[in-house]
């Protein structure tokens, strides 16, 4: 059987030679060393944990899959991941994918989307990094007017009598992060260009909204602004004191200013300290741009061949697009480096994927707008099931069965809809690839890489030998 040309073959991924990687790994420790001798603060250990997974993510030497052809006996090795939510592009890179299919698949459905960035050019940017409730009190207030200026927009375009029946949808997705890694909080939102029209039966009808104006921006700023004044005149929560000094050390050396003004951007309004950019628009139907959207929201903040350590001992960092002035990379020291990543890191159950509208989970109009799939469709229950070689009825009441969403896409699957890479056939015989073991024990690691037993470990201490003498 020949192998299909789109078809393209595995070959596991190379995080360990990425220069990002062997930066953490060789110079954490001193730069822990070097931050609690200067600033007297060490680094909190949600930190510490993920910078440290991040040194061993793909590493074989830590364990791995192994898969099997069952007719040539093939053999696939799959390193372990970090599942980092911070700083790894490989794990980030993953969660992006999945996530992207899951929301077109099962969650967005096929209408019109407007995506909405709010930033904070500004000290609020980085304080929205470890403040929990200022972070759900803006994202609450900015998705509360954008949807209410929605409302009213549909309302008077289609000469409704009342706006209660409408329900637009918004995803919000929390960046941390800007060119140079710097930590710079913003909301990504994509929302419906419209909104949901509840009727007393069947699916809800959408009712699209003309050509929005910078109007509209300029008063959800102005809202947004008064719902927050209160807030933002309370004292700052400051953060732990390593990370203090990590922002501190990160943004030291910023990207030089111009002092031209920019040039005026198409729909897109800045007041009070805010901006607002509403130009990029999708269209549902077009499930293939959609998902090309989805990943560019839940990007992560860098790419393994962005990062280049140069033999000075600078680190070079490649954007992904030229700057206002033309600079296309920032050269900055290894200690900049490692303290930005540490910024970047999230704390532990800080959300960076938001749902509000039709879109959350326990909207009730959620259910019959979610798109439909083959998965998704109600089934019949068996009349007869076979047990022991014999056909015996069903017991129970038949009906119609729908399975829920799921909550994760397998890695093979995934693999196949990203890089058209199909894991589960031998590239050798396209025979069927079955996992046979997940090889954890250093002994059986050693014998399949090094084709090896592993070195003796020494005795715990303490510990009595089990034979005298």
């Amino acid at each position: 059987m020949a192998r299909s040309p789109a078809q393209r073959e595995y070959v596991p991924r190379t995080t360990q030679e990425s220069d990002a990687l062997i930066l953490v790994r060789e110079h954490l420790a001193k730069f822990q060393e070097r931050l609690e001798t200067q600033t007297g603060a060490t680094l909190p250990g949600f930190v510490r944990a993920e910078l440290e997974a991040f040194t061993t993510c793909g590493d074989f030497e830590q364990g791995f899959l192994l898969l099997a052809c069952r007719h040539c006996g093939e053999q696939i090795r799959v390193p372990f991941s970090c599942k980092g939510r911070g700083t790894c592009p490989s794990c980030m890179g993953r969660r992006m994918c999945e996530t992207a299919a899951l929301l077109v698949d099962h969650r967005l459905p096929a209408v019109a989307y407007r995506q909405w960035v709010l930033s904070f050019p500004g000290p609020l940017a980085v304080r929205l990094g470890y403040d929990k409730e200022l972070l759900g009190q803006v994202c609450r207030s900015f998705t509360n007017r954008v949807t209410q200026a929605l409302r009213r927009q549909v309302k008077r375009e289609h000469e409704l009598s009342s706006s209660r029946v409408l329900h637009p949808g918004v995803l919000c997705v929390v960046q941390r992060f800007r060119n140079d890694l710097g930590l710079f909080v913003h909301l990504h939102c994509l929302v419906t260009d419209g909104c949901f029209e509840e009727l007393a039966e069947g699916r809800p009808r959408f009712l699209p909204t003309g050509a929005l104006t910078e109007d509209h921006l300029v008063r959800v700023l102005v809202a947004v602004h008064r719902d927050l004044a209160a807030a933002l005149d309370e004292p700052a929560t400051e953060p732990d004191a390593g990370i203090g000094a990590c922002v501190q050390l990160a943004n030291r050396r910023q990207l030089r200013l111009v002092a031209e003004a920019p040039r005026p951007k198409p729909m897109t309004v800045a007041a009070y300290g805010m901006q607002v950019h509403a130009a990029t628009t999708v269209d549902g139907r077009d499930r293939h741009r959609l998902e090309r959207l989805c990943p560019y929201m839940l990007r992560p903040p860098f790419a393994e061949d962005a990062v280049k350590a140069l033999p000075d001992g600078q680190v070079r960092m490649y954007f992904k697009q030229p700057t206002r002035q033309g600079a296309t990379f920032t050269d900055i020291s290894r200690d900049t480096f490692l303290a930005r990543l540490a910024a970047l890191v999230p704390p532990p159950r800080f959300n960076l994927v938001r749902y509000y509208g039709v879109l959350a989970n326990r909207h009730k109009l959620r259910p019959r707008i979610a798109p439909k799939t083959a998965a998704d469709e109600p089934r019949q229950l068996s009349l007869f099931e076979q047990r022991a070689g014999q056909e015996f009825a069903c017991i129970g009441t038949l009906g119609q069965v729908a399975e829920s969403p799921p909550h994760r896409v397998p890695w093979a699957k995934l693999l196949a809809r990203v890089f058209k890479i199909d894991i589960s056939t031998c590239p050798k015989c396209q025979g069927p690839m079955r996992m046979r073991d997940a090889v954890t024990d250093p002994d059986k690691i050693a014998l399949h890489l090094h084709d090896a037993r592993a070195p003796p470990r020494p005795t715990p201490p303490q510990q009595l030998p089990i034979l005298p003498g």
